[in-house]
């Protein structure tokens, strides 16, 4: 009781000074604005940090599909008037859309240059893995261009990576000619065959050039093919294509054989099998190693012995199916 009253006299003490009272509250408010103030300029600084590393980010992912861009341009262009036309195939071969916003033109020799921005603008000019973006007679006015200049020709993507122009060459010879229409769209370099031999980690071995191999070993194949298609467009192959060997029947058995998948390499020379949605884009008439396998066959569907080799090819040319068989080398067989 006396504890109580003892503390009520005090408390009325200090109410009765305005003074000391008037200092708690202040004190009070004081804090609760300070720590109000930081509240404010934490979150405000937190704020600031998230978007900073919402805009780095946003930075950094444009940086990766510039990197991740790859355009392939193959065509020709012709001179007349001081003007440059340009006929071109871009086929988008990287992982990433490309849009195509304009074409350069730089005469070498006279040091004067010319662009057409109307492409962005142009249906087809957004290409998705894969697509084909099909130029036809675009102009490009440089002054003073001539027929017997030099020139530089690129497209310019939306990211700003340049494009070069990769000049077609013709295909009005007769052996070529032939080629294409005879046997279909592509032709291989006979003397360019390869076989390898893949480690369990599978890398390629030395190439080599002998037409005999065990079934019995971890193997991968190699040719040089070119698309010769009359209609100058690249050719898109898909995962359904085989290196396939065939043993001939014995004693009017059944025929047998094996197949290599089609597969990629990279630059560490390491071989995967193509899956499912991926695919090589061979341009009109330039040069491609294709790659089967790996693959180890055993002894069961091959014959030791001469056996026969056939490509078969399958993909798109453009927005057309493409399927060819190629009848290919003879190899033997050993145990």
């Amino acid at each position: 009781m006396k504890v109580c009253l003892r503390l009520r006299r005090r408390v009325n003490k200090f109410v009765a000074n305005s003074k000391g009272f008037s200092s708690v509250i202040g004190t009070i408010f004081m804090v609760l604005i300070v720590m109000s103030l930081f509240a404010n300029v934490f979150m405000w600084t937190l704020y600031q940090n998230t978007k900073y590393n919402e805009v780095l980010r946003e930075k950094n992912q444009e940086e990766v599909d510039r990197l991740n861009e790859n355009v392939i341009a193959n065509g020709n262009y012709s001179v007349s008037g001081g003007k440059v036309t340009v006929n071109a195939n871009l086929t988008n071969a990287g992982s990433v859309t490309v849009q195509i916003v304009n074409l350069w033109v730089f005469d070498t020799s006279k040091q004067t240059y010319g662009f057409n921005n109307s492409l962005a603008s142009m249906s087809g000019a957004n290409l998705n893995p894969g697509q084909v973006f099909r130029l036809t007679d675009v102009k490009v006015t440089v002054p003073s261009a001539a027929s017997e200049d030099n020139f530089n020709v690129w497209f310019m993507t939306a990211r700003g990576n340049a494009i070069p122009l990769t000049k077609s060459q013709s295909i009005t010879t007769i052996p070529n000619a032939l080629v294409a229409q005879g046997i279909g769209s592509i032709s291989m370099d006979f003397k360019s065959y390869r076989s390898y031999v893949v480690n369990s980690s599978g890398y390629l071995g030395i190439p080599r050039t002998s037409f005999t191999f065990s079934y019995n070993e971890y193997l991968a194949f190699s040719i040089n093919v070119t698309n010769l298609d009359p209609s100058r467009n690249s050719l898109i192959l898909n995962q359904n294509c085989y290196f396939w060997v065939v043993s001939p029947p014995v004693g009017g058995g059944a025929i047998k054989g094996e197949a290599w998948k089609i597969a990629k390499v990279n630059a560490a020379r390491k071989i995967t099998s193509l899956g499912a949605g991926d695919f090589i884009i061979l341009p009109y008439n330039v040069t491609t190693i294709l790659y089967f396998g790996p693959y180890k066959p055993g002894g069961s569907n091959l014959t030791p012995g001469p056996v026969s080799v056939n490509l078969l090819l399958t993909g798109k040319i453009g927005s057309f199916d493409y399927g060819q068989n190629l009848p290919f080398i003879a190899l033997i067989v050993t145990s």
